[in-house]
């Protein structure tokens, strides 16, 4: 999801691929797709009243749980701030029936990181009955946007010109080097891996070490997506940066969660359970849980989530919702996910009413998988 530029560890620690930040504010500042971002604590909550009570209801029972989610992101989808419009688009991931009208307003929407979104959304649900609209978007004016529109068409099986994206790799913006390495990833063509490895380390020299890891570490989960399976020991490496480098852990951790990188649990489990002075920050010990969940949800210690739904930080408060919602479930998790929907900040409820879809929703409607072609939803 997105929110902004991830500088230092926050719900950043999480929020995928890499970093999307500044575009939801048309800043300069790097950005993409992946759950990480933070909110200014000064944004209006939407004007949705909490649901109460205590009790989740059953959910065979009572779909309400689930529809009080879909009205929450209905207003995050027409908010005046597009943090909330691009993380709704992501959040209804886990109800593919109804995402189409999210996608159409994404790109249409004069935020490049909404559009970027929007784009990639249509991609990974195969959207082939609305593929053409991506064709002008070849066009945009960011270049981002322009490869999530090759990614968009090329998953949609209309012929599109991919060399574009070499030039993009090549590029000493650290958002355009991010996102391309991400769409050749995603594209899974096993011939882009020299393409990608020439990158590593490559026209980063205007931007911050830090920063220059983050992409550097996101060109090698590309490579591991195309099957070069060798990178990976330099991803489990950065989980063990030094402590002040706490936005290179999360992000780590990050990957190897979405990578299911098996052999990477028990150092997760290590990051997310420590105690004492050795305790992690709350997002890096948050973005280990996740990443557990992501890769075994019966093995993910929920007890480190649950520990900031009252938080006084809204930013960990929406990480937890967001950690939970990937979990394994069961009625303390959905009790949670039911308070933080009725948080009074609008990124917490926008969160939760993701966590709930991933939980109450999908295939227990007929949804099916948030994860492949939509099929006959």
């Amino acid at each position: 999801m997105i929110l902004r530029t991830v500088r230092h560890v926050s719900l950043a620690a999480i929020v995928s691929t890499f970093t999307l930040a500044g575009a939801c504010q048309e800043t300069n500042e790097p950005w993409s797709t992946r759950h990480e971002s933070i909110v200014d604590s000064g944004r209006p909550t939407l004007n949705l009243p909490p649901l109460g009570g205590e009790t989740v209801p059953d959910v065979d029972d009572h779909p309400g749980l689930r529809a009080a989610a879909l009205a929450i992101l209905e207003e995050a989808g027409g908010s005046s701030d597009p943090l909330l419009r691009a993380n709704a688009i992501e959040a209804m991931h886990y109800a593919p029936k109804k995402l189409d009208q999210f996608v159409l307003q994404g790109l249409a929407d004069d935020n490049r990181g909404v559009r970027f979104i929007a784009l990639m959304t249509l991609g990974k649900f195969q959207m082939t009955e609305v593929a053409h609209l991506a064709y002008p978007m070849l066009h945009d004016g960011s270049p981002s946007v322009q490869a999530a529109a090759i990614y968009a068409l090329h998953r949609c099986g209309e012929r599109v010109d991919l060399n574009p994206l070499a030039e993009m790799l090549r590029s000493s913006n650290p958002e355009v080097k991010a996102n391309a390495a991400l769409v050749l990833g995603e594209l899974g063509n096993r011939s882009a891996i020299p393409m990608l490895r020439s990158a590593v380390g490559r026209d980063m020299s205007r931007v911050s070490s830090a920063r220059a890891q983050v992409v550097d570490l996101q060109i090698a989960e590309a490579m591991v997506k195309l099957g070069d399976d060798r990178q990976l020991e330099g991803i489990r490496a950065a989980l063990f940066a030094p402590a002040e480098q706490g936005e290179i852990v999360a992000f780590a951790c990050q990957i190897v969660g979405r990578l299911g990188d098996v052999r990477a649990l028990p150092n997760l489990m290590q990051l997310a359970l420590r105690e004492g002075e050795r305790q992690l920050p709350a997002e890096v010990r948050m973005a280990a849980t996740l990443a557990i969940a992501q890769i075994d949800s019966v093995e993910a210690p929920l007890e480190v989530p649950l520990g900031y739904v009252r938080s006084d930080q809204f930013q960990l408060r929406a990480q937890a919702a967001l950690t939970l919602g990937a979990g394994p479930g069961g009625s303390q998790t959905q009790n949670a996910l039911r308070r933080l929907l009725g948080d009074q900040n609008p990124m917490v409820q926008v969160f939760a009413a993701g966590g709930i879809l991933q939980q109450v929703g999908g295939e227990a409607y007929g949804f099916g998988s948030a994860d492949g072609n939509r099929g006959e939803y």
